[in-house]
């Protein structure tokens, strides 16, 4: 039986993307209908606690939350892990991922701002694209600040919760970042890599939404069985394995992670049958 859905956020419950209510009124029904048959709704996502009251304001149930890819932890409104990068080797990582791969921009995720940008070798192009992105993202958007003296600061403090790295804006930089990613987790074992379209997510090592998902099973003493995880981008697919049996994955997601999972879905919504079993349905089992 299924006691728990770790749930993604953009381009899963937050899919179909609704520009003013931000959770389609179907996934809000089986939020409601899940919770009042006992089940708990985490929200797993790489985005920060910034979100958090948009989602409670529109979900209309409670839920605990996994943030920032797995670096912080909620469970009943109260925070059981926040971790951060250690200075010096967050530095050092730093450094050398500008040298070798020479990214278009550099993002903070710190426990003080939800994103932050350093100005420090972006293009003016680039600047100008991702800012008319933040623009556009309506009720999306989270509190951005593009600031060398922020991002250092924030660096310096040991205050960073994740980094991410844009390394590209097209296509064929988006199977790049994926390469990349596999790339770094060899070379450097002290973190935890995962890819978001062109973007690589790195976080503090054991930090990743499959570890925080086993962290929260254990720390409720939930049996790992009764955990269904859904998602859609690379930073999903170590739940995908970690919760095989039980794993979901959107089918407009790429193939190379819909692979990693036991079944596809087109909404979140069409979980019903399986996480509410008094309705008479099959799950969608996996494509292909």
């Amino acid at each position: 039986m299924i006691k728990v859905l770790v749930t993604d956020l953009d381009g899963t419950l937050f899919y179909p993307k609704k520009p003013r209510k931000l959770i389609c009124q179907k996934n809000k029904e089986l939020a409601k209908d899940f919770v009042a048959q006992g089940g708990r709704i985490v929200v797993a996502t790489s985005r920060t606690e910034a979100i958090k009251g948009k989602i409670q304001d529109r979900l209309g149930v409670p839920f605990d939350f996994i943030g920032a890819d797995g670096t912080i932890i909620e469970i009943d409104g109260q925070k059981v892990r926040d971790e951060v990068f250690l200075v010096e080797e967050s530095k050092t990582m730093l450094s050398e991922l500008r040298q070798k791969y020479d990214p278009g921009l550099i993002l903070l995720a710190t426990r003080n701002y939800p994103n932050v940008m350093t100005r420090t070798r972006v293009s003016h192009f680039t600047n100008f694209l991702y800012f008319a992105y933040e623009a556009f993202q309506g009720i999306y958007r989270e509190p951005f600040v593009r600031s060398d003296a922020v991002f250092y600061s924030e660096l310096n403090k040991g205050e960073v919760h994740k980094l991410m790295a844009l390394i590209g804006l097209t296509k064929k930089k988006q199977l790049l970042a994926e390469k990349i990613t596999i790339e770094l987790a060899e070379r450097y074992p002290d973190f935890e890599f995962s890819w978001l379209n062109q973007f690589i997510e790195i976080t503090p090592k054991g930090c990743s939404k499959a570890s925080a998902v086993s962290f929260y099973l254990d720390y409720l003493g939930i049996n790992h069985d009764n955990v269904l995880v859904v998602g859609d981008s690379g930073n999903d697919v170590g739940m995908f394995e970690a919760f095989y049996e039980n794993s979901y994955c959107m089918a407009h997601a790429k193939d190379s992670v819909k692979s990693k999972a036991a079944h596809v879905v087109p909404h979140v919504y069409d979980l019903r049958p399986v996480l509410c079993p008094s309705v008479d349905s099959t799950p969608t089992e996996k494509e292909g």
